[in-house]
């Protein structure tokens, strides 16, 4: 499966919506209580998006990028309208010797924490080591690792600061549209989040 570096065409009309979803097992016991297992260990996000009204051009440059991904095969990029921004989001802390790191965003509440990682920004975030904005370091864009040239220091808290999208895939092989009248085309796909590529610092 290959990762392309491109959105859908058209943009969805209001009605996109976008689920984070988790998958966890329940089992009821004899004493009324339940034993709660976690069976995904990250969320996975899933999106509808309409398109309503498009003209036949428009559908056709969506149609283009089914195609080009076969269906479910190959993954793109999508924009989480709703969540797309990180702002001094701590995603390490130096120890003197590890120079690549994941960015992430973490999540924290009643002190039960959730790290989501963040693989595909559209740039090069700023990056700070104890609030100093630093260029020191390699980055990729499409994995969100970071790789510095010297490894930050001891307690040193490293933040990041930018945009970023989600990998995602066709949720079906299939993409049936509607023309409704001389001049609207109306359907929807359905979109599934996906790991990002594995492409390790040479």
């Amino acid at each position: 499966m290959s990762h392309l570096d491109a959105y859908l065409g058209p943009c969805p009309t209001y009605g996109w919506s976008i689920t984070p979803r988790f998958k966890t097992r329940i089992v009821d016991l004899a004493n009324g209580d339940e034993f709660r297992n976690a069976e995904w260990v990250d969320c996975r996000h899933e999106a509808n998006a309409p398109f309503l009204n498009i003209s036949r051009d428009a559908y056709r440059e969506l149609k283009r990028m089914f195609l080009v991904c076969r269906g479910m095969l190959h993954a793109f990029r999508l924009r989480d309208e709703l969540d797309f921004t990180g702002t001094d989001e701590i995603f390490g802390i130096g120890n003197g010797t590890l120079r690549e790191f994941q960015l992430s965003k973490i999540s924290t509440v009643d002190g039960l924490e959730y790290v989501r990682n963040v693989y595909a920004l559209p740039s090069v975030p700023v990056i700070t080591i104890n609030g100093t904005a630093t260029t020191a370091f390699e980055f990729n864009t499409r994995t969100g690792r970071i790789k510095f040239t010297t490894a930050p220091a001891a307690a040193a808290v490293l933040r990041w600061t930018g945009t970023f999208d989600l990998w995602v895939r066709f949720s079906t092989d299939d993409m049936p549209f509607s023309l409704d009248d001389p001049n609207a085309t109306n359907g929807q796909v359905g979109l599934i989040e996906v790991p990002p590529p594995v492409e390790p610092f040479v």
